[in-house]
């Protein structure tokens, strides 16, 4: 006998079905799992006893995405319904933390965002900070600047202005150009409420050299007005 011979009796038979399977299923694998394709067909015969698993395995990476789709269809009726049913800012703060702990990552800004407006609403300001730091930690830049301005006001609400004054101009030095009115605006009313007259004064001074119209003149009344006396 012919040792240089595969021995073909040591073989695990291959089921044609199981190739045709595969290169069909080869075709919807996304081009990111060819290399898992690959390393399938290549070991097709040592593990061809366990290939059913295999195609199975397959199979639903490719239908991954459409799954992660589906539940985040889902996942947003439920948050849909929460906000139409829950009116009541107690009720609607408790079902949106419950929703929270498992919503889809794509769902999580506006989650917390309602729960922060939610909390503002329902006085229960360490919740509306809560919420806010967290949008706070986002890579979006206008979300970031966004959260400031909503954290800012939960403090000066919650009777912190001094707290709120230092987190606005920190977060002025980051934010986006078309952001700096807004965060103006909220510091010169931080500034007021903590007493800081001359913080106030330059804030308002600094909106009134930018405002037109019927705003200005009421910006220019409240520079002076808070302007330190010499």
């Amino acid at each position: 006998m012919d040792e240089n011979k595969p021995n073909s009796q040591n073989e695990t038979p291959v089921n044609p079905g199981v190739v045709e399977q595969l290169e069909q299923i080869k075709k919807a694998v996304p081009d990111t799992s060819q290399r898992l394709f690959d390393f399938l067909a290549s070991n097709l015969k040592p593990i061809a006893v366990g290939c059913g698993i295999i195609i199975l395995a397959v199979a639903a990476y490719s239908g991954v995405n459409h799954w992660r789709k589906g539940q985040a269809a889902k996942a947003a009726d439920s948050l849909g319904v929460i906000l139409i049913e829950k009116t009541e800012p107690e009720a609607r703060i408790q079902a949106l933390e419950a929703f929270l702990k498992d919503s889809p990552s794509s769902l999580k800004p506006t989650v917390l965002l309602e729960l922060a407006a939610a909390a503002m609403i329902g006085k229960q300001y360490d919740k509306a900070v809560s919420a806010w730091t967290e949008l706070e930690g986002s890579s979006s830049p206008d979300l970031k600047a966004m959260a400031a301005i909503g954290h800012a006001k939960s403090l000066i609400m919650a009777e912190k202005p001094k707290e709120a004054l230092t987190l606005l101009e920190n977060a002025k030095a980051k934010a986006p150009e078309a952001y700096a009115n807004a965060i103006t605006r909220q510091m010169a009313v931080a500034a007021e409420a903590a007493g800081d007259t001359q913080a106030a004064s330059a804030a308002y001074a600094e909106l009134a050299n930018k405002a037109e119209g019927s705003g200005k003149p009421y910006f220019e009344f409240k520079a002076n007005q808070l302007k330190p006396k010499s």
